[in-house]
């Protein structure tokens, strides 16, 4: 059995505060012993150095996810950034210069991935599977409709065609492989955000779980998702909490900031 009986999950917060706030107090009031941030806590909204000292705060432990990667690595590692989208890129440079040092050298320590021994299941809890990571084009493709696209590695023949900043990247991946280097199918159960829906499947004796984004769901919901042990098995249960979205569309009117468009998208603006 693990040590610990309730889990609290959390992703995709995109530095949305008041979605964050909310969700906190919400799991403070329950009985829960952890909570983990599944990656890209900060990343396209408003508030990236407010989320983190929340975050901070309430000892939330954190995964990276690629928006972190971005401001830890730096966007120019990223061609997909550099060459093909000017706003995101652009909004990775903001965030980072909203963050202080301590924030930034906190953000390095995160890990990509963790496993988890939780009462009779092996659980791998990421920001998103494919240990591709930031490279492929294929990791973006994942519609919550094959979860086997998930199960998917490089090969040598996709590695000849990354143009020289690509292979760089993916050779800083392999220095630390995703759930110690085991494949999916060597788990009970694989959770992951970075979409922003919600999917689940089973491929082979794997459960798959992708989970709706914290402070990405539309309108005045926020989202996160509580790991538990009931009648004998693992539980996953979606939580929803109401928050001041009136709130973040006052903040987003008063600022102006790249890629602040596509933050409006996620909460349905």
């Amino acid at each position: 059995m693990g040590d610990f009986m309730k889990i609290a999950l959390i992703n995709d917060v995109h530095a949305n505060y008041e979605a964050l706030k909310v969700v906190l107090k919400d799991i403070k009031s329950k009985k829960i012993d952890k909570i983990y941030s599944l990656g890209d806590a900060i990343g396209t909204g408003y508030a990236p150095s407010e989320t983190l000292d929340l975050l901070i705060k309430n000892n939330v432990i954190c995964l990276l996810g690629n928006a972190e990667a971005y401001i830890t690595m730096g966007p120019d590692l990223f061609p997909y950034l550099k060459n093909k989208n000017i706003e995101r890129y652009n909004n990775a440079i903001w965030t980072k210069e909203k963050l202080r040092t301590d924030q930034i050298e906190y953000i390095k320590k995160w890990p990509s991935s963790i496993i988890l021994d939780y009462y009779n299941e092996k659980i791998a809890l990421c920001h998103f599977p494919l240990d591709v990571r930031y490279d492929f084009k294929g990791v973006w493709k994942y519609a919550g409709e094959n979860p086997k696209e998930l199960f998917r590695i490089n090969t040598e023949d996709d590695f000849e065609k990354y143009n020289e900043e690509v292979k760089e990247n993916v050779l800083i991946a392999s220095k630390e492989p995703l759930f110690e280097g085991k494949t999916l199918d060597n788990f009970d159960r694989v959770i992951f955000g970075h979409h922003h829906f919600e999917s689940n499947h089973k491929v082979g004796n794997t459960i798959i779980n992708s989970l709706s984004g914290t402070g990405t769901n539309i309108k005045d919901k926020a989202v996160y998702y509580v790991l538990d042990y009931k009648n004998n098995k693992v539980t996953l249960e979606k939580v929803e909490v109401p928050y001041n979205y009136n709130k973040v569309i006052e903040e987003l009117n008063k600022n102006s900031y790249p890629n602040m468009e596509v933050f409006k998208k996620y909460i349905g603006i």
